[in-house]
Order: C-alpha cells, then structure tokens, then sequence
C-alpha cells in the first residue's frame, strides 16, 4: 500500500504548489475524473489538465485531508474520505468535500490514479 499511499501524498502536494505538470503524470492515460467544480467527466489528459488550469486559478488553492478509508484488492487500491478544499475569494472560503480515488499498480514502482471523484459535503 506504500506505493499507493504516496501517490495520494504527492497529489495534495501538486494541489498545493498549484505543479500542473506534476499532477497530471498521476493520471493513467485512461483515467476519469469527476472535480469537485466540474460539470463534466474528465476522461483523457487534456481534459483533466483543463480542470486543473481552471482549479489552479484559484487564489491560494489548498487541500488538507481530514479522512480517508483504505481498501485493497489485489493491485487496486481504493481511498475514500474528506478533504477540506481552501482559497482565497472575498476571504478565505473553506470547502468541505468527499473524494474516492483509485489508484492501479501496474509494476513495482509505477502507481497511476485511474478514477477520481470529489463533490462538496452538502450542507
């Protein structure tokens, strides 16, 4: 689980150094992303990095996880919990939200997330 467990780590570090770059590589070419202030399915690399450019406008972006549930099978591991989302508009504006990410382990040290969701915790 260690391999998957950085993943999840390295993706709240490219949230919040705004690394475009960086968090698209752990995307699989294949991956789906449902974005928490997306109306659409993210199903390829442009599409998921078009969400990211217009979540990285954002001023001062920040995700801190608060929660997550771990299951494995086989070389599919999958997290679910709650993060808090955070920038700056007007103030600071804290977002709770949900997230379930799954990730693949195609090889030794070659971890990719291949289905992402996120949605606001309704009030």
């Amino acid at each position: 689980m260690k391999g998957a467990d950085k993943i999840l780590e390295e993706w709240g570090e490219c949230i919040n150094t705004h690394d475009i770059n960086r968090i698209i590589k752990l995307y699989d070419k294949d991956a789906m992303l449902w974005g928490t202030f997306s109306i659409i399915l993210r199903d390829n690399h442009d599409l998921i990095k078009g969400y990211f450019e217009e979540l990285f406008a954002k001023d001062n972006l920040a995700v801190s996880f608060k929660s997550s549930k771990n299951r494995v099978y086989a070389n599919t591991f999958i997290f679910s919990g709650s993060y808090n989302l955070s920038y700056e508009d007007q103030g600071l504006k804290v977002l709770p939200a949900r997230y379930t990410f799954v990730i693949r382990k195609f090889d030794e040290d070659n971890y990719k997330i291949i289905e992402h969701h996120s949605s606001l915790v309704p009030s």
